[in-house]
C-alpha cells in the first residue's frame, strides 16, 4: 500500500515535471524574440541606425527555422536597418502568439 503511494506521488511529480518543461519549451521562441525586442529598441533609442551582424545571424538562426519568408526579408535588410528588423521581429512576435 505504501509503496502504490509512494510510485503514485512519482509519477504525479513526473507528471508535473513534463508539463513544466513542456510550457516552458513553448515560451521559449516569444522570449527570444521578446529579448531581440528589446535589445533593437534600445539601439533605436541610442540613435543606431544598423543592428550589429552577429545580432543579425542570431536573429537570423532563429527566423530561419521559425518562417523562411521572415527570414529573407531580415536577409534582404544588407544595411541592417533597426527600424527593419524590428518590423521583422514585431511580424515573428505576431506569428509566435
Amino acid at each position: 500500500m505504501l509503496a502504490d503511494a509512494i510510485r503514485t506521488i512519482r509519477r504525479a511529480d513526473e507528471a508535473a515535471l513534463r508539463r513544466r518543461l513542456e510550457e516552458r519549451s513553448r515560451r521559449h521562441p516569444v522570449s527570444l524574440v521578446d529579448r531581440w525586442l528589446g535589445e533593437v529598441e534600445t539601439l533605436i533609442q541610442a540613435d543606431h541606425s544598423a543592428v550589429p551582424e552577429p545580432l543579425v545571424k542570431e536573429i537570423s538562426g532563429f527566423l530561419q527555422r521559425l518562417d523562411g519568408r521572415l527570414y529573407l526579408r531580415l536577409r534582404r535588410n544588407r544595411q541592417r536597418s533597426s527600424l527593419k528588423v524590428l518590423d521583422v521581429l514585431f511580424d515573428a512576435e505576431d506569428q509566435l502568439l
